[in-house]
């Protein structure tokens, strides 16, 4: 066969075929000391725990009569370059021709960019919340809140072309929600009124003779007062539905007529006229009872003076004293009555309260000599 039909080979070749050729000696060579080299200075660095491995190439090179080594960072470089003379004297005794040691870093390469934008959220508008922050602005004497705030107005309210839709759409899912939660409310009051209607409460007559009754008595009077405690929570709660879902209905009567006066509709306002003054006592029968007898035995005029400048803040009106003390002596009754046993001075303390409802329910005008009797410390 000539040479003009000789068949050549153009497959791949094996790895072994090409790093043996004699142009990849030199290559080789130094690969296969750079490793004899990293053994070495891997067993030197050991006790220094870089966790890097030496015998790669990546981490230990040989140039000529130099050994580099590469690090990860300033302080494995300090701590390398500090054992130097250690590591050239193991080198040279392992039978390599080193004369230097050069410690280097490797440069980092950043990660790669995403460029990926950061969720954000939006803030919605809120015609409601705008007007809420226009009503508190004349209470705001910081000029620079009172500016802060007037931004934030402005960037809650919505365009006027979408501020009726949006305030229309709003106040239709607030009034489903209001209308469910308002009738799981009555439904738990029918279950309380019908779990109260259903309890069997003996009568003191009934326990008298027989004191195993007395604790069953007490039990069925302490889940009464609990069942009515968790109805009065309801009911307060669909008053409160109430009120805001007759606000709503305001609004939207207004909508379609004046936008500005809808929104105003819905942000709650005191019914005072004139808020109430900061820390007002609230009147008791008992507390201004107790104020005048501790007034009356105190020895000190300053005292005395002090204790009965107050004695008009806690005293409630003519009208109300007796309802009020009566409503006072049935609630400690009622605590009493739900303790499981009770001491001496609990039984005269339950005795003189039942003395003094009989005796105020006969003849309310002595209501704050009864009250002195009872709270006084006379």
């Amino acid at each position: 066969m000539t040479d003009d039909f000789i068949v050549r080979r153009t497959g791949a070749q094996m790895l072994n075929t090409c790093l043996g050729r004699d142009e990849m000696q030199p290559l080789m060579s130094e690969y296969a000391l750079a490793k004899r080299a990293g053994s070495i200075v891997g067993n030197v660095l050991r006790p220094f725990r870089m966790n890097i491995d030496f015998q790669d190439p990546a981490y230990c090179r040989i140039h000529g009569h130099t050994l580099t080594i590469l690090v990860e960072n300033a302080g494995q470089q300090n701590r390398v370059r500090q054992l130097t003379p250690r590591l050239c004297a193991a080198v040279a005794s392992g039978g390599l021709p080193i004369t230097e040691v050069d410690v280097r870093i490797i440069a980092k390469q950043p990660l790669p960019s995403l460029n990926l934008a950061l969720p954000t959220s939006p803030r919605h508008p809120s015609a409601v919340g705008a007007a809420a922050i226009t009503h508190m602005l004349d209470e705001i004497e910081d000029p620079s809140l009172k500016e802060t705030m007037t931004r934030l107005r402005d960037a809650l309210t919505p365009d006027t072309s979408a501020r009726q839709q949006v305030l229309e759409e709003k106040l239709g899912h607030e009034s489903l929600a209001l209308a469910l939660e308002r009738q799981r409310h009555v439904a738990s009051i029918g279950d309380y009124d019908y779990a109260i209607g259903s309890l069997h409460i003996l009568s003191e007559d009934e326990v008298r003779d027989y004191p195993r009754l007395e604790a069953e008595r007490l039990r069925a009077l302490h889940r009464r007062l609990e069942l009515e405690d968790k109805k009065r929570i309801a009911e307060r709660a669909i008053t409160r539905i109430d009120e805001r879902l007759e606000r709503i209905n305001q609004a939207l009567t207004l909508l379609p007529v004046d936008l500005k006066a809808a929104e105003a509709a819905l942000v709650p306002v005191d019914r005072d006229t004139e808020p109430a003054p900061k820390n007002h006592p609230r009147t008791s029968p008992a507390a201004a009872a107790a104020i005048a007898s501790i007034a009356r035995h105190s020895a000190s005029p300053i005292t005395r003076k002090t204790l009965m400048s107050h004695l008009d803040d806690l005293k409630p009106k003519e009208e109300d004293y007796a309802t009020r003390l009566m409503a006072g002596i049935q609630r400690e009754k009622r605590r009493l009555t739900t303790l499981a046993t009770l001491t001496d001075e609990q039984k005269k303390r339950l005795t003189l309260l039942t003395q003094a409802e009989k005796a105020l329910a006969f003849d309310s005008h002595q209501a704050e000599a009864i009250a002195d009797q009872l709270y006084g410390l006379d």
